[in-house]
């Protein structure tokens, strides 16, 4: 799975509404990305959570409508 650095449209809608379920993972203090996913729910420490999130240590999945870059991997 290929993550990418949170935005906040991820957790949140035009209304500022929370999008409740959407997955996400945390990368701890010494860099490595937590495999275990988490989802914001309403149970979601939102002190922690802004915490990691001002600290870019919150990661999505890659959806399909997000920009990619396409790397040639025939070229050495």
């Amino acid at each position: 799975m290929k993550l990418r650095l949170a935005k906040r449209d991820d957790f949140t809608d035009q209304w500022d509404r929370k999008k409740l379920g959407a997955m996400y993972f945390q990368q701890s203090i010494t860099g490595a990305i937590c495999t275990q996913p988490f989802y914001f729910t309403e149970n979601t420490d939102i002190n922690a959570f802004k915490i990691l999130y001002a600290s870019n240590q919150i990661y999505v999945p890659i959806g399909i409508f997000d920009e990619v870059e396409i790397l040639d991997e025939n070229k050495n």
